[in-house]
């Protein structure tokens, strides 16, 4: 069925027969209707999942009353931004502030007028409605800024890629010149040949390294894996070695060995960002320069601090570094967007947390990742 005709789904919960039958012959033409003539039945029906667009509910039940079940539905992540409508005939002004209280958009006294009713569950489907398609845009615009995100590092990563490749190249075009020449002068020496090929086959082998490094972070099918945290912030540093050696910054990895199960190009992603700023600031500052990474475990949590030398985040809230498109980078090319994705990729792709602060030298990060023994099992 074509989506904009598709009828919303309204879920109506009254002990009342009465009720549910006025209910249903006033709004069943206009919507698919779910009657439940008891709280116990509604809330079966809820732990389904079933998609539900609008909730009437009574407040005055036995077992569990409105009130409560409101409280139960707003604490469901399903159905947390469900409106929910209230059938009361309490009218008392405090009766009224808590059902706002526990979670309600509108309240109906009974008996009510029927075309005070429609009235208001129109105007709260079209409210829903209205909300579902500003988050659907909000969704599709976020995901644009990862893919944008995504590229910006891929293309960092290309750089370095290339970059790192002309000293293997140039070793391997020396090696290969040297033993031509030796053969056009006849002076072949075997066991000298043999360790230029073993040379070659050991530079081609870091090529190929490269190139799978490349292929592995630019595809799509993100799943998780099982890798050492230790080895991937080696492995980040690895793919910007140009830079550091460039800029004759020194790397302290004292991050301790552990297996961890999560998005690896995700992390890759957050690091190489975290880096490439640090490097950034490092590049204008001639005192020593180097970037020191440690971590911690704490309840249920690994903790990794990547701190600089260089000088700090000179923002008044340093916090405010990570909104969107704030930079203080003085590249064309660069969009603020780094650290705004990289703190919304740890919330809403890995579940951590990320956070920065000032000390005497220069900025730290603090990257907090939860430790979910599920994901290790999955891993």
């Amino acid at each position: 069925m074509d989506k904009l005709n598709e009828k919303s789904t309204i879920l109506v919960v009254d002990d009342t027969p009465d009720i549910l039958h006025l209910v249903m012959e006033l709004l069943k033409d206009e919507y698919n209707l779910k009657l439940v003539n008891n709280p116990k039945k509604a809330v079966d029906l809820l732990n389904t999942k079933f998609k539900i667009d609008l909730i009437l509910l009574d407040v005055m039940m036995p077992g569990i009353n409105g009130y409560e079940l409101c409280k139960m539905i707003k604490k469901n992540p399903h159905y947390m931004q469900t409106p929910v409508i209230f059938l009361t005939a309490l009218e008392k002004t405090s009766d009224i502030v808590n059902g706002f209280e526990c979670g309600a958009v509108d309240y109906v006294t009974k008996p009510f007028i029927p075309e005070v009713l429609k009235a208001r569950v129109k105007t709260h489907i079209e409210l829903k409605e209205l909300h579902d398609a500003m988050l659907r845009d909000i969704q599709e615009k976020e995901e644009m800024l990862y893919k944008q995100s995504r590229m910006t590092t891929l293309g960092e990563m290309f750089e370095n890629v290339t970059h790192q490749w002309k000293q293997p190249l140039s070793i391997i075009n020396m090696s290969c010149s040297v033993q031509k020449i030796n053969y056009d002068f006849g002076e072949l020496n075997i066991e000298e040949m043999m360790e230029t090929v073993d040379s070659v086959i050991s530079e081609v082998d870091y090529l190929t390294q490269t190139i799978n490094d490349f292929r592995d972070f630019a595809r799509n099918d993100i799943e998780k894996e099982s890798f050492d945290i230790r080895d991937l912030f080696a492995h980040a540093v690895e793919i910007l070695s140009y830079r550091f050696t460039r800029t004759f910054i020194e790397i302290h990895n004292n991050i301790d060995s552990f297996i961890y199960c999560s998005y690896k190009n995700y992390i890759i992603q957050i690091l190489i960002n975290i880096l490439n700023n640090a490097v950034d600031v490092l590049e204008e500052n001639g005192n020593e320069k180097y970037i020191k990474a440690e971590s911690t475990l704490k309840n249920n949590e690994i903790i990794i601090k990547i701190c600089d030398s260089g000088g700090g985040i000179k923002m008044d809230n340093v916090d405010y570094a990570f909104e969107k498109y704030v930079t203080k980078k003085e590249k064309k090319m660069d969009s603020g967007l780094g650290l705004y994705m990289c703190r919304q990729i740890m919330q809403k792709k890995l579940g951590g947390k990320i956070s920065a602060y000032n000390t005497a030298e220069g900025a730290c990060f603090e990257l907090v990742f939860p430790i979910v023994q599920e994901d290790l099992l999955e891993c």
